[in-house]
C-alpha cells in the first residue's frame, strides 16, 4: 500500500493536538492524592504529599466534616486530598465570594478527607467508637445547657445548674445546694431534708458525728436489744433505792 502519512500530515498534526488538549484538562481538573498532616490550624489542615519522585509543596486546605461532629485530626493523620469541581473558598473561609462554574488551580480546591489504616482496627465491629487523645465532648447549642464532657481527668455529665462528676477521687453529684459525694471511704449527703423510704440496715455505729447535736424524732416505734444511754444500759440499769439497797433492772 502507499504511505500516505507525508500527504496527511494536518490530520495527524490535528490528533496530537487533541490528545495534548485532553491531557491539559485531565491535569487541570486534578487528582486525588494520598497525604499526610503536618499541621492543625482549628478547622484547617496543611497536608504533605506521600508521593515518590515528586516534589510538591504543602498546602493549608479544609477537613472533609460537618460542624457538628468535630474530628480531633492530629499531626500524622493519615488521608487524601481531593479536588473540588469550582472554587471552595467562599464555603472553607480560605477565601471569599460565590463560586462559579470555572475551572480552579489545581491545588487551589483540596479537602482532607482522611482514610482507615489496617494498624488502626475499632475497639468493637458492632458499636460506635468516639475517641480523642483529651476525649470528646457531647453538648447541645441551643436551648437547656446539656453536655458530656470525657477527658484524661475527669467525665462531667451537666444539665442546666446541675452536674455529675466522676473521677480518680470517686463521684460527685449536685442539684441546687444539694450534693452527694461518694468516695472511697464515705458517702456524703448534704440537704435541708435527706428522705430514706424503704427498710434501713444498720450493720455498723449510728452516730451523730462531729457536728451533731440536733434532735432525733421518730413517729413509730424503736425496736432493740438495749438501749444505752450515757454509757448506762437501760436494760440492765439500776440505782439506789431511797429506803436502802438498788432498784432492780428495766421490768416489761
Amino acid at each position: 500500500m502507499p504511505d500516505n502519512s507525508a500527504r496527511l500530515w494536518a490530520q495527524q498534526r490535528l490528533n496530537t493536538i487533541s490528545v495534548d488538549r485532553a491531557m491539559e484538562a485531565i491535569q487541570n481538573t486534578g487528582w486525588t492524592l494520598p497525604c499526610h498532616v503536618v499541621a492543625v490550624n482549628g478547622a484547617m489542615v496543611t497536608v504533605a504529599f506521600d508521593i515518590l519522585g515528586t516534589d510538591l509543596w504543602q498546602v493549608e486546605i479544609p477537613k472533609l466534616e460537618s460542624p457538628w461532629i468535630r474530628m480531633p485530626t492530629q499531626v500524622g493523620d493519615k488521608g487524601v486530598a481531593r479536588p473540588i469541581s469550582v472554587f471552595l473558598g467562599g464555603v472553607s473561609g480560605l477565601g471569599s465570594g460565590t463560586a462559579e462554574f470555572a475551572q480552579p488551580g489545581n491545588f487551589s480546591a483540596l479537602v482532607f478527607e482522611p482514610i482507615s489504616n489496617a494498624g488502626s482496627a475499632p475497639i468493637d465491629q458492632n458499636a460506635a467508637q468516639v475517641q480523642g487523645p483529651n476525649g470528646a465532648i457531647i453538648r447541645t447549642t441551643t436551648g437547656t445547657k446539656s453536655q458530656i464532657v470525657t477527658d484524661q481527668n475527669s467525665t462531667v455529665v451537666t444539665y442546666g445548674s446541675n452536674t455529675l462528676k466522676i473521677d480518680s477521687t470517686g463521684i460527685t453529684g449536685t442539684v441546687g445546694s444539694n450534693t452527694l459525694t461518694i468516695t472511697g471511704g464515705a458517702i456524703t449527703l448534704t440537704a435541708p431534708t435527706i428522705e430514706l423510704a424503704g427498710n434501713v440496715t444498720i450493720a455498723g455505729t449510728l452516730n451523730s458525728g462531729t457536728s451533731g447535736g440536733g434532735t432525733a424524732t421518730f413517729n413509730g416505734n424503736i425496736s432493740a436489744p438495749d438501749l444505752i444511754v450515757g454509757g448506762k444500759s437501760t436494760v440492765n440499769h439500776n440505782h439506789a433505792d431511797p429506803q436502802g439497797g438498788t432498784t432492780g433492772v428495766m421490768q416489761n
